[in-house]
């Protein structure tokens, strides 16, 4: 399988790594160009390519003004995907993944794609592992079936937590308020953890202090993190480019402090569900962007310095830089 990556002196801001460098990254960036398991509007498919698209304008300097400039990024580039063949392309990322987890010893940050990219992605990163997840949604997806589908994007926590690749008490939902008839009852009876946006609606002070209550105590039992971020946990007003917005949302400035608060280490990041072809004024994918440098700094920080503190239980380790030596995307 050959993948063409475009990796020139402002792709990702600098950041890219030319294609044949020997030099280590500090993350590894992979698309997964795929919406066929999303049942609201389409376009997911066209988000990695815009993301790639934006990043001569990604800021490589936080909010806070830490800088990630020093950051060596390596864009392995897209996955093959059959859009009309979900159970195949499920398949098809669950045996890439297990390689990229056993083998790459960096970050790997993940641009769907709508959520079902997830399932075989959380799968492989927690073969082996006691995995903590973090799920940045508006919506739980723990269906057991959604418009006839058992791993479409309604339905891959769920699917994750059935198959044991991660344990329900290690899962903190963040930012849900659309639910599906029987989803809070699977979230009760599994002590699936959960800070709704209600929350921050209603006492913003208590919500984050849950928040990092929940971070805690997963961190005391885990030893690693996968961060899942679903574009559509912030509100509709904020994210127009969403195949299914959702009014009643988080804000982009609230998401990034929580983003900052996650423990360390982080195995993978994701962000899903980013459609270009419904976005307004390019706001979604300035949001998209703004996430991604928050991702870049505190990839920044943990290879390169101490991760700032910023939640209980944080536990920051080193992090060797290895690649395999044959890569998924050739056969």
């Amino acid at each position: 399988m050959d993948v063409a990556v475009t990796a020139g002196p402002h792709t990702w801001s600098g950041l890219a790594l030319p294609a044949g460098a020997r030099q280590e990254p500090d993350v590894v960036v992979i698309g997964v160009p795929f919406e066929g398991g999303a049942g609201g509007a389409g376009g997911a498919s066209l988000g990695p390519a815009r993301v790639r698209e934006l990043t001569p304008r990604l800021k490589t300097i936080d909010r806070h003004g830490r800088d990630a400039s020093a950051v060596r990024l390596r864009d392995l580039g897209d996955l093959p995907t059959w859009r009309f063949d979900l159970p195949r392309t499920i398949a098809q990322l669950a045996e890439v993944y297990q390689q990229v987890f056993r083998e790459v010893t960096v970050p790997v940050l993940t641009y769907g794609g709508d959520h079902s990219v997830t399932y075989p992605i959380v799968a492989a990163a927690g073969t082996g592992r006691r995995l903590g997840l973090v799920w940045f949604d508006a919506h739980p997806d723990v269906l057991d079936g959604y418009q006839g589908s058992g791993i479409s994007h309604g339905s891959p926590l769920r699917r994750i937590i059935e198959d044991g690749a991660v344990a329900p008490e290690n899962v903190l939902l963040v930012g849900t308020r659309a639910y599906d008839e029987g989803e809070t009852d699977f979230i009760d009876k599994h002590g699936i953890r959960e800070v709704r946006a209600a929350h921050f609606a209603d006492d913003p002070r208590a919500a984050r202090e849950s928040y990092r209550r929940h971070l805690a105590d997963i961190a005391e039992r885990v030893g690693h993190f996968y961060v899942s971020l679903d574009i559509d946990v912030l509100d509709a007003s904020c994210v127009p480019g969403t195949g299914t917005p959702v009014a009643g949302g988080i804000t982009t400035g609230e998401l990034l402090g929580l983003l900052e608060e996650l423990p360390e280490p982080v195995l993978g990041y994701d962000i899903v569900e980013f459609a270009p072809a419904h976005d307004v004024g390019g706001m979604t994918g300035h949001a998209v962007m703004s996430v991604t440098t928050t991702y870049l700094a505190r990839i920044a920080a943990r290879t390169r310095g101490p991760v700032p503190a910023a939640s209980p239980g944080e536990h920051p380790v080193p992090h060797p830089h290895r690649l395999p030596e044959e890569s998924p995307w050739t056969s």
